[in-house]
């Protein structure tokens, strides 16, 4: 049986040989760059606690196992609580027929985090998670996909897919153009009608500190940031480039006030990932207009997120598609009335409150790397994620055709 203790920094190289182990189809430019980037995370992220340390497995002198953890400060109800935020759980595939994830996971809820999460599990660690007491909340795994271009999309999922020959899809992409022209002629456009006009700008981590106490409003469950913090997350997501370039815009009605904000990763032909959509109360759904008609502006063919459970209804009447796609948001609390809200939707938990907007897996090795898989170097939040000049308009995008 393995030895379980907690991650030290001489444990680096042997954690990065782990993953390398563990995702053969992923690679970095360099092995100083992987050891590089979990150092960043493990020990100079900005919330780092000595009392709620990532854990090890070490067997015969080398790591067989790492379940990494990452503090982060929320609140519940009005106080303070702590959260332990799983971003990494490796065995060695020699070992997975052993105890030792379930020997990490145990050392990780351990701790005196009062809620632990993570939002990116596989349906093998749902089963084990489970199994210790934990949970994976439905409506906090689900994922909502809004096609855009549906022809382009269909295309995209067969180009991701290597369904067909590479020549084939792009000789299919001028027909995949007419069928989403002609989708537009289909039925009346639905989000066609009078309606206030937004104007939308540039997103800036003050402009989100400054109106977070509004958006958050009402939620029992809300993550905590200062200036230092949501600067440096913010940053840090821009480098995930893999799925695009992130772009943050604010939105703000008539009278100039925020009435909210999305993030996502504009990927122009392809599925863009949606990030955060935060909103007053009453506005959440001009903001996912907002953000839908931005995203077809730019040349995506589809939206995907994780669904907010409180909008649930929101997401469907813009036709949006609801769905499990294999990740599971995992919670584990001692504190049943911090299950009980999770449970009941009642926790603001984006994908920037979990570990979805890390780069642990780099980019596929069947994909060329680009230069922002380094991470050696310092990388800063840049002032602005988008250079798109600010608009007023009233917005339209076409529907899914039937």
């Amino acid at each position: 049986m393995a030895t379980i203790r907690v991650l030290t920094e001489n444990d680096i190289p042997g954690v990065a040989a782990l993953f390398a182990r563990v995702y053969p189809d992923y690679r970095w430019r360099s092995q100083a760059a992987c050891e590089s980037y979990f150092y960043e995370m493990f020990f100079d992220n900005p919330w780092r606690g000595l009392d709620l340390p990532s854990w090890v497995a070490e067997e015969n002198n080398r790591v067989t196992g790492c379940y990494a953890m990452i503090p982060r400060p929320m609140s519940f109800r009005g106080r303070p609580i702590r959260v332990a935020v799983g971003c990494q759980i490796m065995v060695d595939p020699e070992r997975r027929r052993s105890l030792t994830a379930l020997q990490l996971a145990k050392a990780c809820i351990s701790g005196p985090q009062d809620l632990t999460l993570a939002d990116g599990a596989t349906d093998q660690t749902r089963h084990g998670w489970v199994g210790i007491g934990g949970a994976a909340p439905l409506l906090n795994s689900l994922h909502w996909t809004r096609p855009l271009r549906p022809a382009r999309f269909a295309l995209s999922l067969l180009e991701e897919r290597a369904a067909f020959p590479r020549l084939l899809t792009l000789a299919a992409r001028p027909l995949a153009a007419a069928a989403d022209a002609l989708a537009l002629r289909l039925r009346p456009n639905r989000l066609l009608r009078e309606e206030s006009e937004f104007v939308e700008e540039t997103l800036h981590p003050s402009t989100m500190l400054a109106h977070l106490p509004d958006v958050l409003s009402g939620y029992a469950l809300q993550p905590v940031y200062d200036a230092r913090t949501l600067t440096w997350l913010l940053g840090q997501a821009a480098r995930k480039t893999r799925h695009g370039t992130l772009r943050a815009q604010a939105v703000r009605d008539r009278e100039r006030r925020l009435i909210g904000w999305y993030l996502y990763y504009l990927l122009a032909g392809k599925a863009s990932e949606v990030v955060q959509i935060a909103a007053v109360p009453g506005a959440f759904d001009h903001v996912l207009r907002c953000l839908l008609v931005d995203a077809w502006r730019h040349g995506a063919a589809a939206l995907r997120g994780r669904i907010d459970p409180r909008h649930a209804k929101e997401f469907c009447d813009r036709h949006c598609w609801l769905r499990t796609d294999g990740t599971w948001t995992l919670v584990h609390s001692h504190h049943p009335d911090i299950m009980d809200a999770i449970h009941q939707g009642d926790a603001f938990l984006s994908r920037l409150e979990g570990e979805w907007w890390m780069r642990f897996l780099a980019y596929p090795r069947w994909l060329p790397a680009a230069p922002e898989v380094e991470a050696g170097a310092t990388h800063p939040a840049p002032p602005a994620f988008s250079r798109a000049p600010a608009r007023a308009e009233t917005h339209a995008i076409p529907p899914v055709a039937k």
